[in-house]
């Protein structure tokens, strides 16, 4: 059976990420990467569900990568579509994907459009296939979910050919237990397409679920936190090629990128003093080959004696650098002392979990200043609240940082001077 169209799914590329040149250089080189494989692969056009950088207004020695890329590519005749991510958005500032759009280097779908008490959402037909393209563009806190629930469901449903909806939003029916961020019931997407495009989920995901193709990709790369360190420990990462077929059939690839080697070496502290961690730190260049390779160390437990900072990561970062890791990455958050134990709270809303872990945690704090001692729990809550306040339309980054600091000092009284 001949095929009909062909293209590419990517999400949550998030270039940018990190900072270190080593690693800048290793996104760009799996983005570029990616994208020659599409044009080996033929594709018709490429698909980005969201997140395509880690921050709407990056650096723009990253930009200039993607750009090329992203240039030599739609060079060919063939396009990119996209949909802004929880990190492309941006409420009141242009966001990048606004500006290479404005260059002819992608085509944002679903940009909102009133059809009476309805939205919806901007359709874009891909000259190259007659594909039907359209979506919601994510948000951060899944402040879309007000633009799912008014979508015109009824206008959508008279779509004609291969219809694709792109999204980057998280589903009830997928998230497991253990991810945190909030999601949306599968009932919010409009019926009747063919391909579902997801982005959010840092997992491969390809399931029919109530008559639905959901597709989420994952992470084309990571370089940050444990996104990394799933990395490192063998979790693919690449995209989808889809085929679709004449009579409608499809065939979903998955292409598996491998960004680099990778070592994860985990190190448990449960019962051990900070010197004996050290040694073993210390030891690691000498056990492992770690030349040429993105290494994760991962402590954890609670140390028998000694304080956490007396850990020398800084020694050990070095070291491996000097052993020839390209990059190091230390995960030590889950290391603790005796004197200052994880909190274990129960509650049912946010608000009593968060005020009975900083009850519990308020015997650690020490000090002379007899606010922060006696009245700890009420500072940060009040503290708290002020740091979850949002950028005021029109307000600029200098300016919500001067009333975030202002807001922080005078709930822990500290005098302006």
């Amino acid at each position: 059976m001949a095929i009909k169209i062909k293209f590419a799914h990517m999400a949550d590329i998030h270039i940018g990420a990190t900072s270190d040149p080593n690693m800048k250089g290793l996104e760009l080189q799996t983005l570029e990467g990616a994208f020659n494989r599409c044009l080996r692969e033929g594709v018709d056009f490429v698909i980005i569900a969201g997140d395509i950088f880690h921050v709407n207004i990056p650096d723009l020695e990253v930009v200039k990568g993607a750009v090329e890329i992203f240039k030599r590519f739609v060079d060919t005749g063939r396009k990119i579509y996209v949909v802004y991510g929880s990190h492309d958005f941006s409420p009141n500032t242009a966001s990048i994907v606004d500006i290479i759009e404005a260059a002819g280097l992608v085509k944002r779908v679903g940009k909102p459009s009133a059809a009476g008490e309805r939205l919806m959402p901007e359709v874009v037909k891909d000259e190259r296939t007659g594909a039907t393209l359209t979506g919601i563009s994510g948000r951060r806190g899944l402040r879309e979910r007000d633009a799912f629930e008014a979508l015109d469901r009824e206008g959508l449903s008279h779509l004609k050919g291969f219809r694709i909806f792109v999204f980057h939003t998280s589903l009830d029916e997928i998230k497991r237990e253990d991810e945190k961020y909030d999601s949306m019931p599968l009932s919010l997407l409009p019926d009747g397409f063919d391909y579902y495009a997801g982005g959010h989920i840092h997992r491969i995901i390809d399931k029919v679920i109530d008559g639905k193709r959901v597709v989420y990709p994952g992470p084309l790369f990571t370089g940050w936190g444990g996104d990394l360190e799933d990395t490192v420990a063998g979790e693919r990462r690449g995209f989808f090629v889809v085929e679709v077929g004449e009579g409608g059939g499809l065939g979903v690839e998955f292409i598996a990128m491998r960004p680099f080697e990778g070592e994860l070496i985990r190190i448990n502290a449960d019962g051990r003093s900070a010197s004996d961690v050290n040694s073993e730190l210390a030891a690691v260049t000498r056990r492992h080959d770690l030349g040429g390779k993105v290494v994760v160390i991962k402590v954890c437990g609670e140390l028998s004696s000694g304080k956490t900072s007396d850990v020398d990561f800084a020694a050990v970062r070095k070291g491996l650098a000097d052993a020839g890791a390209i990059y190091v990455h230390l995960s030590r958050n889950q290391l603790r002392t005796k004197e200052f134990e994880a909190a274990t709270i129960k509650g049912e809303t946010n608000a009593q979990i968060e005020e009975g872990i900083f009850s519990e945690m308020s015997g650690a704090v020490k000090g002379t200043n007899e606010r922060l001692t006696k009245s700890c729990t009420e500072v940060a809550r009040l503290l708290l609240a002020q740091l979850r306040s949002q950028k005021l339309e029109g307000e600029t980054q200098r300016d919500y940082d001067a009333r975030m600091m202002a807001a922080a000092k005078t709930v822990l009284g500290i005098a302006e001077g």
